[in-house]
C-alpha cells in the first residue's frame, strides 16, 4: 500500500510539473484556447496592375503574446464579412506570421478584378483562429491590350462569333466586300469572303461557316438576304428576292435566322427554319402591319426578340420574345422607353430612354439598370457598349459585377461586338481617317 501511494504521488507530482512548464507562449499548451489577436490595421499600400501589396501588423500567439503560427489572407469583388468568408478566393502566396508588433506584407494578384476588397485572419498551432480583420479595398484598374486588326479600307458592323470576326470593307468605287478573321491566331489575318461588290451591310456570323448579312446592288432599290455557307456551291448567293426591303438578318442557331421584311414603320419580323426549310411570320400574331410597325430582331438559341410600336390609334410600345410561341414581356422590360434588343441565352441586354439611354441587364426574371449607354451587344451575362464621354465614344464592358474601360482615347470608338472573352468595335484614329477594326481579348492585359 505504501509502494503503490509513493507511485501515485509521482505520477501526479509528473503531471502538475508538466502543466506548470507550459506558459503563454506555447501555442500547443493542453487547454490553450486563446486566440491570436485580430488584426486592426491591415491597409492598402500600393496597386500596380491587378497586384494589391497589403501591409499590417502582426499579433501574437495569444492575443498580443507569443508568435502565431499561420494567416489566412482572402479577396473577393463583395465586402468580406464573417458570413462570406469561406466563399471568398484565397491568396496564393501567403507569409508566415513574424513576432508580434513587426509590420508585415503580401503581394495579392487579384486577377481582372476591380474594387477587390481584401481581409485575413490568423491562427496558433491548435489550432485557434482570430476574428475577421479589418476589410482593406483596393481600386483595381486593368489596362487591355488593344489590337488592330485592321489599317486599310473603311471597315464596319463587325460581328464576333466562336473567335471569329466577319465585317464589312466598304469601298465607293469597288462595291463593298465581306471579310473574316480568326482572333484565336497568333497573327489574325484578314480573308475577303466575296468578291461580288455592291452594297452590305449588317453581317451576322456563327463562326465564319455560315454568314447572313443584307445586300442590294448599286443601282438597285431594295434590300435583300445573302447567305455565306462554306459548305455549298457557290458559297454565297441570295436568300430572298423580291421588291421589298429584307433587314438586319439574325442568326438564330442552326441556320435559323429571323430578319425585317418591309419599312421600319410597318415591317413584319421573318424566320427561316433551316432544319424544316420553312419560312413563317411570327409577328402576326401580336403585331400584323396594318397597325403595328416591327423593329429589328436579335435572335438567338432559336429565339427572337423584338420591340413593336403601334402605329395607328394611341401610341403604345411592346417587346415580344418568339420561341415558338409568343410571350409578351412588355412589363417585364418596362418596355414603353426599350429598344435595341441584344438577346443571348434567354437573357436581354437593351437601351432604356433616348438622351441619354441606360443600358440595362433583363436575367429572365428581373431587370437591373447598368450605366449610362447605347449598342448593346450581350453574351454569357456581360454587356458591351458604347459611351459618349464628353469627347468623343469609347467602348464599356460590364462583366455581370463591374464596368472595365476598353478604350480612352481621342477619338470615336463604336458598334461593339462581344463574344466570349473577345471583344470587337469600330474605331477611326486620326492618323488613318477611315474606320478600322479593333479587338481586344479580356483574358490579356497590357504590361
Amino acid at each position: 500500500m505504501t509502494r503503490i501511494g509513493f507511485a501515485v504521488a509521482g505520477v501526479v507530482a509528473l503531471i502538475l510539473a508538466s502543466l506548470a512548464g507550459c506558459g503563454d507562449g506555447d501555442p500547443a499548451a493542453p487547454g490553450d484556447s486563446t486566440p491570436p489577436g485580430d488584426v486592426a490595421d491591415l491597409h492598402i499600400v500600393t496597386v500596380d496592375g491587378t497586384v494589391a501589396t497589403i501591409a499590417w501588423t502582426a499579433p501574437g500567439d495569444d492575443g498580443d503574446q507569443g508568435t502565431a503560427a499561420e494567416y489566412d489572407i482572402r479577396y473577393a469583388t463583395d465586402p468580406i464579412t464573417a458570413g462570406n468568408w469561406g466563399t471568398c478566393t484565397q491568396a496564393a502566396s501567403i507569409p508566415d506570421p513574424a513576432a508580434p508588433g513587426t509590420e508585415q506584407s503580401a503581394a495579392i494578384d487579384v486577377g481582372s478584378r476591380a474594387d477587390v476588397h481584401i481581409a485575413l485572419r490568423t491562427a496558433d498551432e491548435v489550432p485557434n483562429w482570430s476574428g475577421l480583420s479589418n476589410v482593406a479595398t483596393a481600386s483595381i484598374d486593368i489596362a487591355f491590350q488593344v489590337e488592330q486588326l485592321t489599317s486599310e479600307g473603311n471597315n464596319i458592323h463587325p460581328c464576333l462569333s466562336d473567335g471569329r470576326v466577319v465585317w464589312i470593307r466598304a469601298n465607293s468605287v469597288l462595291g463593298d466586300e465581306l471579310y473574316v478573321a480568326n482572333l484565336e491566331a497568333a497573327i489574325p489575318v484578314p480573308e475577303c469572303l466575296t468578291d461580288n461588290g455592291g452594297l452590305k451591310e449588317h453581317p451576322n456570323n456563327h463562326g465564319s461557316e455560315r454568314i447572313v448579312w443584307q445586300g442590294r446592288e448599286s443601282s438597285a432599290s431594295d434590300w435583300e438576304i445573302w447567305v455565306y455557307d462554306a459548305y455549298q456551291v457557290p458559297r454565297y448567293q441570295p436568300f430572298t428576292d423580291n421588291d421589298v426591303h429584307d433587314c438586319y438578318p439574325d442568326l438564330a442557331g442552326g441556320g435559323s435566322f429571323a430578319w425585317l421584311r418591309g419599312s421600319q414603320v410597318y415591317g413584319a419580323i421573318h424566320y427561316w427554319n433551316a432544319s424544316g426549310h420553312d419560312e413563317s411570320i411570327i409577328s402576326d400574331g401580336c403585331c400584323p402591319t396594318s397597325e403595328w410597325g416591327n423593329e429589328p430582331p436579335s435572335a438567338d438559341d432559336y429565339a427572337v426578340v423584338w420591340r413593336a410600336n403601334r402605329q395607328v390609334g394611341s401610341p403604345e410600345y411592346r417587346a415580344y420574345l418568339w420561341q415558338g410561341a409568343l410571350t409578351n414581356l412588355t412589363d417585364e422590360l418596362d418596355a414603353t422607353m426599350a429598344h435595341n434588343y441584344s438577346l443571348h441565352g434567354g437573357e436581354i441586354a437593351y437601351e432604356y430612354g433616348a438622351s441619354p439611354a441606360w443600358i440595362r441587364y433583363w436575367d429572365g426574371t428581373d431587370w437591373q439598370e447598368v450605366a449610362q449607354g447605347y449598342e448593346p451587344s450581350l453574351h454569357a451575362g456581360a454587356i458591351a457598349y458604347e459611351v459618349w464621354d464628353g469627347h468623343d465614344w469609347e467602348i464599356r464592358y460590364w462583366d455581370g459585377a463591374t464596368i472595365h474601360e476598353i478604350t480612352d482615347n481621342d477619338y470615336n470608338d463604336t458598334q461593339a461586338s462581344l463574344h466570349g472573352s473577345l471583344i470587337a468595335w469600330v474605331g477611326r484614329p486620326p492618323e488613318i481617317g477611315l474606320d478600322q477594326i479593333f479587338y481586344v481579348e479580356l483574358a490579356k492585359r497590357s504590361p
